[in-house]
């Protein structure tokens, strides 16, 4: 599924990223062990596109994404969580969720005008996966909750959800430990575990 090769990266004098070649497979949970400061975090920044190299190349699928960016990479299925989650704290856990999906049509303003149905019917269908995911999470007693009233462990599970909302290829779990209690670290543990071997997603993890 993934496969980096050689990849570089300085921050002036300082190498973050040393020659570092490694390969995820298809439908592994596939851990990055280290300590800290030794640049798992950059590597997945670099990963996802939210960070370029020096040198060296990141391969899905065997073609070459090297220098794509974030929202580039999130079409073709590669999604990542962050070690602090990156909510929108003013709307609702499933408000959430339903702004993932891309290239929704009631975001242009023509369609809300002359074709207001066909925009109803597509965010109804939004809302529905939505409400499946808010269940597989075990999160249906905060559907209506601000997710900036959520704590740290259900902010978690609510980055895991927004990458189910578009079936990702691959996930990316930046640190998704940290600062979770240990009953909420089993519950993200188990959805995990669930959606690799019930959807085959692949994580690779840090």
């Amino acid at each position: 599924m993934l496969k980096i090769d050689k990849i570089n990266k300085y921050f002036g004098g300082l190498k973050a990223v040393n020659n570092a070649s490694m390969e995820v497979k298809k439908g592994s949970i596939t851990g990055l062990i280290g300590p800290n400061g030794a640049g798992k975090t950059t590597l997945f920044n670099i990963i996802a596109g939210n960070t370029d190299s020096n040198s060296g190349q990141v391969l899905l699928e065997g073609v070459n994404v090297s220098g794509l960016k974030a929202h580039e990479l999130f079409n073709k299925g590669v999604l990542r969580t962050f070690q602090i989650a990156h909510e929108f704290s003013t709307l609702t856990v499933l408000e959430n969720l339903m702004m993932v999906p891309g290239n929704q049509i009631g975001e242009k303003l023509l369609y809300t005008w002359i074709n207001h149905s066909k925009v109803k019917k597509q965010e109804e269908q939004i809302r529905s996966k939505a409400i499946e995911v808010i269940d597989f999470l075990n999160l249906t007693h905060l559907t209506q909750e601000l997710a900036g009233n959520l704590s740290g462990g259900q902010k978690k599970l609510l980055e895991l959800g927004r990458t189910m909302m578009v079936d990702a290829k691959l996930v990316l779990l930046d640190e998704v430990g940290a600062g979770v209690n240990r009953t909420l670290l089993k519950e993200i543990s188990e959805a995990i575990i669930r959606l690799n071997k019930e959807k085959n997603y692949t994580f690779f993890c840090n």
